[in-house]
Order: C-alpha cells, then sequence, then structure tokens
C-alpha cells in the first residue's frame, strides 16, 4: 500500500508541474500580446526636438497656442490604455500645476497621421518653448508612476536642467495611430 500512494503523489507533483507550466505559459502569452511598441514605424527615430514640436504645433487644435511651460496630454478617444494612465495623467496634472505649467488635452482621431506615434502620451515644453519630454507616460502594461519617465524630467526641470528627451523605443498599454 505504501508503494500506491507514493506513485499517488509523484503522480499529483507531475500534474501540479504541468499545471503550473501551463499557466506561466499563458500568462506569458497574455501579457505579450498587450505589450505594443510605443513608435513601430519609426516616426520619431533620428528626429530632433525641435522638428518634433515644430510639428505638434501644426495641429489643428495647437496651431498659434503659445506653449511655454506646457504639458500636452495626448489620448485616442477608442484607445483603452487611456483608463490605465487616467490616474498617471492626474498626478502630472498636480505637479504641472505646482510649477506653474499649463496643461492641454487633445484627443486625437484614430485616423489622423502626425508626428504621434501611439496615445497615450505627453509632450511637455519649458518656459523658452523648448522640448523638455516626448513620448510615453511609463512603460509597461498599466502606463503607471512607478515605472514613468516624466517625474523624472520635471524634477529635473525644477533643478535647472533641460533634458530635451524623446522616447520611442519602449513597449507598454499604446494604441498606434
Amino acid at each position: 500500500m505504501p508503494a500506491l500512494n507514493n506513485s499517488l503523489t509523484k503522480r499529483h507533483y507531475v500534474i501540479f508541474a504541468i499545471w503550473l507550466g501551463l499557466v506561466f505559459v499563458a500568462a506569458a502569452y497574455f501579457i505579450s500580446g498587450r505589450l505594443i511598441t510605443f513608435d513601430p514605424s519609426a516616426k520619431l527615430i533620428s528626429k530632433d526636438s525641435s522638428f518634433v514640436l515644430e510639428q505638434i504645433k501644426s495641429l489643428e487644435t495647437l496651431k498659434g497656442a503659445d506653449l511655454s511651460n506646457t504639458i500636452i496630454h495626448f489620448t485616442s478617444d477608442d484607445c483603452s490604455c487611456t483608463k490605465f494612465s487616467e490616474e498617471h495623467k492626474a498626478s502630472i496634472d498636480e505637479t504641472a500645476k505646482l510649477d506653474n505649467f499649463n496643461v492641454i488635452n487633445v484627443s486625437l482621431p484614430s485616423y489622423l497621421s502626425t508626428i504621434i506615434p501611439s496615445t497615450p502620451s505627453v509632450l511637455i515644453v519649458s518656459g523658452t518653448e523648448s522640448l523638455l519630454y516626448f513620448g510615453p507616460y511609463s512603460v509597461g502594461l498599466a502606463c503607471t508612476q512607478s515605472n514613468g519617465y516624466v517625474e523624472t524630467v520635471m524634477q529635473n526641470y525644477s533643478k535647472g536642467f533641460n533634458s530635451n528627451l524623446i522616447v520611442s523605443d519602449v513597449k507598454g498599454c499604446y494604441c498606434n495611430i
């Protein structure tokens, strides 16, 4: 009888190990499917900040706007990833107000072809209308503050540094335009 018990116990361990392996494979499959490249068509590769800023200023909703000390949030109404970035966006807006930045929200239609490769994304312009940051809020599945670039850029700017940073080669929860 003890040999039969040992055999059943080993079988349970094998079944559990197989089940656990399948769970990890399924999780990896679903997670990798949600990680999208921010700039899949390389719209931002080798573009300098003045070109990017010029292109963004040409958007109909921003023509003629004074963008000095401004944070612009780009979203798409049909992008499911926008809901994941709302908390991060609210935190950025709170910091922006404390640092005397204006905040503009721009909703882009998915058919609009611009320099903006994906949403949700953000542009930060300094007081001298030079680009501080353009790219996604953060990387990863949830676009959370814990893995974001914006806070670092804002902290560095408050200490006198202009990062002039364009981030494009990352993966996360984005909707390509």
